[in-house]
């Protein structure tokens, strides 16, 4: 399950405005700033993965007693 999650962070963090079928010749303004916003969602998630995946029991132990 973990090496599923790292793949899943990792193209997370790769997403870009081409995998929402943003065309940036025939989209305006307002479809370039939802795949840009879209990306940046994404991109997000991917790093919050990637650091959750990284944290040792104690740590993730910690978080969760602090919500």
């Amino acid at each position: 399950m973990e090496q599923k999650l790292k793949m899943l962070a990792e193209w997370l963090s790769k997403v870009e405005k081409s995998n929402f079928h943003y065309d940036s010749y025939s989209s305006g303004k307002l479809e370039d700033a939802i795949a840009q916003s879209q990306v940046e969602v994404c991109n997000k998630i991917g790093s919050y993965l990637e650091e959750i995946l990284e944290m040792d029991d104690e740590q993730i132990e910690t978080e969760l007693k602090q919500k």
